[in-house]
C-alpha cells in the first residue's frame, strides 16, 4: 500500500511542478486568449479609421469585448501586469493568439 501512495505521488508531483511558482490570473488563461485575439481583431479593424471615429469605435469594441467575456478593463490590466513578470508564460500565451489569428 505504502509502494502504491509513493508510485502515486511520483505519477502527479510532474504535473504541478509545471505550475509552481505562477501566480493566479485575475483572468484564465484560456478566456485571456480569446479576449486578446478578439482585440487584435478589433484594432485591425480601427486601422484604416481615423480621430473621433476610431475613438469611438475603439470604445465600442472594447466595451462589447468585456461584456462578452463578463470581464473588465481593470481586471485585464492586473493580468497583463502579472503575466510581464514571467515573459516565458506571455510568450506562450501569444504563440496561441498568433495561431489564431494566422489560422
Amino acid at each position: 500500500m505504502n509502494c502504491l501512495r509513493v508510485s502515486l505521488l511520483l505519477f502527479l508531483l510532474p504535473l504541478f511542478a509545471c505550475n509552481v511558482g505562477q501566480k493566479k490570473l485575475p483572468i484564465p488563461e484560456k478566456q485571456l486568449i480569446q479576449i486578446l485575439t478578439d482585440a487584435h481583431y478589433a484594432e485591425a479593424a480601427l486601422q484604416d479609421v481615423y480621430g473621433v471615429q476610431k475613438d469611438s469605435l475603439k470604445k465600442v469594441y472594447y466595451k462589447e469585448i468585456y461584456q462578452l467575456y463578463e470581464t473588465s478593463e481593470e481586471e485585464l490590466t492586473k493580468t497583463m501586469d502579472i503575466l510581464r513578470q514571467d515573459p516565458e508564460r506571455l510568450d506562450k500565451i501569444y504563440q496561441v493568439i498568433v495561431d489564431n489569428l494566422n489560422g
